[in-house]
């Protein structure tokens, strides 16, 4: 965001905000009342009543807190659908900590040990445990499955190829 000079940046924000509009919600937005909202969070509230109620924020959170990893999906895709589901869920106040537990119970058993192995989750705060799983962990765990998968094909090739000489 930017601002020039004096803005106030709630100013700003309303000024941005229809430009980030499209479908239902930029029709919702023009069929306003000319001077009915005159601060950004009368806006923000407006806009969360309308198109995200509390039915669709309690089945979101029941999707979070049920949160478990599906068969044959990888560490990256399951923290990738995690992170969705939270950005899915306006305002879900969920602290880091809270989120690790979540996703942490929800993996299989053979990731959690990977994740346990790595140091992950033992003697970690949070915000630690939150920053591996994101910074390092993931990455690493991609580039060993890349790794480990190129010399199986080769093996593989080279089999084939024995076998036809």
């Amino acid at each position: 965001m930017f601002r020039y000079g004096n803005t106030n940046v709630d100013a700003i924000k309303l000024k941005l905000f229809p430009s980030s509009l499209s479908g239902d919600a930029k029709v919702w937005f023009y069929e306003l009342s000319p001077g009915v909202i005159t601060t950004w969070e009368e806006m923000r509230q407006a806009f969360v009543s309308r198109f995200f109620s509390l039915a669709k924020f309690d089945r979101l959170m029941g999707e979070i807190r049920g949160f478990s990893q599906h068969p044959n999906e990888s560490l990256v895709d399951a923290w990738i659908r995690m992170k969705d589901l939270l950005c899915s869920c306006h305002g879900h106040g969920l602290g880091r900590g809270t989120i690790i537990q979540i996703f942490y119970h929800g993996l299989d058993e053979a990731t959690q040990a990977i994740l346990a192995a790595r140091g992950i989750f033992l003697c970690r705060t949070p915000n630690e445990a939150h920053q591996l799983l994101k910074d390092r962990v993931l990455l690493k765990l991609d580039w060993y499955k890349d790794i480990k998968a190129k010399p199986l094909r080769k093996t593989v090739a080279f089999a084939e190829n024995r076998d036809n000489s």
